[in-house]
């Protein structure tokens, strides 16, 4: 029989995804801890660092929990310490699902990485692919990416529980994680932007909970209104820099 190694299980505190990714690993680990966080918590929970610093854990899972995890922590992990990111390789850090469509990449996905102070940056030991579809927004892109991870989770446990390790996949991140300053200002279209871009754009940014895409006028950032459509009408792109509005509140931190 194989040997039962244990865990620490930091997850979101969404029921339809977390639900399902508890029973998992408490059906295969000793499972040491576990929370469950929403996506604007940003502190390490004190009670599973303790853990692993003095519970001899094997391996600490980090499902779309958005907290940083301290370096001293995940090196104290005895085996493995694996993120699980809702975006595929080519697109580390945040606004994965807007980047993607923005570009037209033709599949997005899923990514397990192993754990290190530069986020989004460690060794890839899992990748979950699917194709994206026409009718796409960046709403129902991660909505999907958010399902694979959960199977890309059940997968590299899996591995886990049978080999006590993860084997790299031999993928590379493409880039560096992307931050939330680059991810503000790229969502801020300007009156040097094509009407190519700014379509593909406020297609990339469309989400029926989040702002975006914005303008600026004399430094004052603004909310796109709701009703404008450039693919319809492509004179009313320069009424952007003619209009009043109010300012918006920026996304979540994973979208």
């Amino acid at each position: 029989m194989p040997k039962r190694y244990n865990c620490v299980l930091l997850m979101t505190d969404r029921p339809d995804l977390a639900d399902a990714a508890e029973a998992f690993a408490r059906e295969r680990f000793d499972v040491r801890y576990a929370s469950r966080h929403s996506r604007n918590e940003r502190e390490f929970p004190q009670e599973a660092a303790s853990t692993i610093a003095h519970g001899n854990v094997d391996f600490l899972l980090n499902y779309l929990a958005p907290m940083y995890v301290p370096k001293v922590v995940f090196q104290e992990v005895q085996r493995e310490a694996i993120n699980f990111h809702p975006a595929p390789p080519a697109w580390p850090g945040i606004g994965s699902a807007s980047y993607a469509l923005y570009r037209g990449d033709p599949t997005f996905g899923a990514t397990a990485h192993r754990m290190t102070a530069k986020i989004d940056g460690g060794e890839i030991v899992g990748v979950a692919q699917f194709p994206v579809c026409s009718e796409d927004t960046c709403e129902t892109l991660f909505s999907r990416a958010l399902r694979a991870t959960l199977d890309l989770f059940f997968e590299v446990c899996q591995e886990l529980t049978l080999d006590g390790h993860a084997v790299p996949t031999g993928d590379h991140w493409e880039r560096a994680a992307v931050t939330r300053a680059e991810f503000e200002r790229w969502m801020t279209l300007t009156p040097t932007d094509s009407p190519d871009q700014i379509v593909r754009k406020m297609r990339a940014l469309k989400h029926p909970r989040f702002p975006g895409p914005f303008f600026e006028i004399n430094g004052v950032r603004m909310q796109v209104p709701k009703g404008l459509d450039p693919i319809k009408n492509p004179g009313s792109l320069s009424s952007l820099w003619e209009s009043n509005g109010n300012n918006e509140p920026t996304r979540g931190p994973d979208e």
